[in-house]
């Protein structure tokens, strides 16, 4: 009996220390009192949130930085930026940004009716195209028609509950029956795998891409279209309350400024700001 209060003491423990690790202030009392934390937790992203040096860096990281001086100047109340954590597992990082009431889930979330039933987003901050990769040595493939005889033998991994579950499942209905589908973690632990496994080929978001050819990988980007462009945004509870400055702040205008210009390019390179124009 006395191991098993023990062990129920310690599972609160846990979960309270959590909470207090995830819990920052609403938006309502932000404005109340004058001052607040906004805390953020982030799933790394190349070029657009990841640590370096100990301190998150990036595009996002930027977004944020000029929020804080948004609120700062249209409203004179002082928000502080606190970055809880990093969740390496995205569906973990989803799930835990549902459950805390006033934390943001900053990095590549794309916009979905059907995760707006369980989440609120900030406007979109970018259009990022979805791309098909394969090892560099692949055959080319320029349609999904034929596909699955071009990549004959291949097998695909997904960054599971990405909306490119949904892409690889089309693929596999109307185009390649007997795929093999595997699911992994994030983009990063699946194109490392490209290295030592030359028969394996994903879908990842642009950006993805970027930080592939950034870090020499043996990738190839197929051509093949997935449609529109994925709209990024960052995403917080239902019950959050932050969503209110965001869309002030998240605008057409600030989006097409010179200097967000120059945050894509410092942080994501030339070649993805012309994908935007």
């Amino acid at each position: 009996m006395k191991k098993w209060v023990f062990g129920f003491v310690l599972v609160l423990i846990f979960t309270s220390s959590w909470a207090q690790r995830t819990e920052g202030d609403s938006w309502l009392n932000v404005k109340s009192f004058g001052a607040g934390t906004l805390a953020v937790l982030y799933y790394e992203q190349a070029g657009l949130i990841q640590e370096v040096n100990g301190k998150p860096q990036g595009l996002c990281v930027d977004i944020l930085n000029d929020f804080v001086a948004f609120v700062q100047k249209k409203y004179n109340k002082k928000i502080t930026i606190q970055y809880v954590g990093k969740e390496p597992v995205f569906t973990k990082f989803l799930s835990t940004t549902e459950k805390s009431p006033y934390l943001l889930g900053v990095t590549n979330v794309t916009i979905t009716e059907e995760r707006k039933k369980i989440l609120k987003f900030t406007p979109p901050f970018l259009s990022n195209p979805v791309v098909l990769l394969t090892h560099k040595d692949a055959p080319a493939v320029s349609s999904f028609a034929e596909i699955s005889k071009k990549l004959e033998g291949y097998s695909a991994e997904i960054i599971g509950g990405s909306t490119h579950v949904k892409l690889i499942n089309k693929i596999k209905k109307e185009n390649w029956p007997n795929l093999s589908i595997a699911y992994g973690p994030s983009g990063q632990e699946i194109l490392k795998k490209f290295v030592a496994n030359p028969k394996l080929f994903t879908i990842v978001d642009f950006t993805e891409f970027v930080d592939a050819n950034r870090k020499r990988l043996p990738v190839k980007k197929q051509k093949v279209e997935f449609g529109d462009p994925e709209q990024l945004a960052f995403a917080m509870s239902k019950g959050n309350d932050w969503d209110e400055p965001w869309k002030e702040f998240m605008t057409d205008e600030y989006r097409k400024s010179p200097q967000f210009s120059k945050y894509v390019s410092d942080n994501l390179g030339m070649a993805f700001l012309s994908v935007l124009k």
